[in-house]
């Protein structure tokens, strides 16, 4: 008999893989994938699970999207499969879901909210932007002059991994702090809130890769982007609005896409992290 109960609902391929990892020490059963072909039994509703596992709540979604099943849950399919003080992971919850969880009696973990998760999810996104960025563009990443907007997380990994292959890296940031470190770390920069120097370092990119969740491409900054550069986009809210005139490629939830096996084993891994410290907590229970 396997310690708890746990039933995934929805999500993409990392889900199934998440839950395939836990199943070797957790009754794992899924929901919202009757569209795959799995070794892992489907949920029954009215089971009481003890805990339950949501993909990202991504682009302000407060719906349970299963892709595999061509529909979308409600949160309210919660009470039919999870007992009543039960456990509930999800990624970038919203004020609503907090306030359903809390009426229905269940304790509520944000995985997106680890750093463990942040770092590595981080580097397999950056991992996927490199790959991009070989494939999407007709010239070497050796040489190509690279605009990394941000430098957060995601935006070191990409700025460490392109300079790896030879770009030449300019970091745009608005804080001085972010400023001073991409100097340290041997990449250009450009202050942001120096529309004259933020515009300089646009008009010199072949490319460019954002990670700052804001409508930074205004009109007059746009028009100073090569027309033959491409623009990578991170970020969960797109920088640019409407059509431009240089290439974006969309490229929100990458690990999803590019990594999936790793992506999944890093929810799982977080997960049990979670699971291991609340039972530590509650002596052992």
């Amino acid at each position: 008999m396997k310690d708890q109960s746990i039933v995934f609902i929805g999500g993409d391929m990392r889900m199934l893989y998440a839950a395939e990892k836990l199943a070797v020490r957790y009754d794992c059963a899924l929901s919202g994938f009757e569209g795959l072909t799995t070794r892992l039994p489907s949920a029954s509703a009215g089971a009481g699970y003890d805990i339950a596992v949501l993909p990202v709540f991504a682009g302000g979604a407060q719906e349970i999207r299963c892709p595999f099943a061509n529909r979308a849950y409600d949160i309210n399919i919660l009470t039919l499969h999870l007992k009543r003080g039960g456990v509930v992971f999800a990624g970038k919850v919203f004020p609503g879901f907090e306030r359903f969880c809390e009426e229905n009696g269940y304790v509520l973990y944000d995985y997106l909210d680890r750093e463990e998760l942040a770092v590595l999810n981080a580097e397999l996104t950056a991992e996927g932007a490199v790959s991009i960025a070989i494939n999407e563009t007709d010239r070497a990443l050796l040489g190509t002059r690279v605009a990394v907007l941000g430098f957060g997380r995601i935006a070191k990994f990409c700025a460490q991994y392109l300079s790896a292959l030879g770009a030449d890296i300019t970091v745009c940031a608005r804080k001085k702090r972010d400023l001073a470190w991409a100097a340290a770390l041997g990449y250009g920069n450009a202050d942001m809130n120096d529309e004259p120097e933020f515009r300089d370092a646009l008009a010199y990119a072949d490319l460019v890769v954002n990670t700052v969740p804001a409508k930074l491409m205004t009109r007059g900054r746009a028009a100073v982007i090569k027309k033959d550069a491409l623009l990578i986009e991170l970020a969960s809210v797109p920088c640019t609005e409407g059509d431009t005139p240089f290439r974006v490629i969309n490229a929100g939830g990458l690990p999803g896409k590019t990594a999936p096996i790793s992506a999944g084993e890093i929810i799982a891994d977080t997960i049990e992290n979670i699971l291991t410290e609340r039972s530590n907590k509650n002596g052992g229970a």
